[in-house]
């Protein structure tokens, strides 16, 4: 039986929006319709708009991060997304 202090793998992701708010809502509703569980999120909006967007997430084995990654990218809103850590589970 596994314990409290086994975990999934956590995922942490940047992306570079042109739009913070549609962005983020994009973002947002995607980790949700992936089946994820957000464990941080954090934007840094600029004076026009856009934003640096930091967010992790508890990562499936089964979901692969650079599929994720690719599928975060597709959005009009962001002109990148890209893996920027992860931390191993623990047990």
């Amino acid at each position: 039986m596994p314990s409290a202090a086994c975990r999934a793998s956590s995922v942490v992701f940047r992306a570079i929006a042109t739009d913070s708010l549609a962005a983020a809502s994009q973002l947002l509703a995607d980790v949700q319709r992936f089946g994820l569980r957000m464990v941080e999120f954090r934007m840094m909006v600029d004076v026009e708009g856009g934003a640096a967007i930091d967010f992790g997430v508890d990562a499936r084995p089964d979901h692969d991060p650079a599929v994720l990654c690719s599928r975060f990218a597709r959005h009009p809103a962001l002109r990148s997304v890209e893996i920027v850590g992860t931390s191993a589970g623990q047990s």
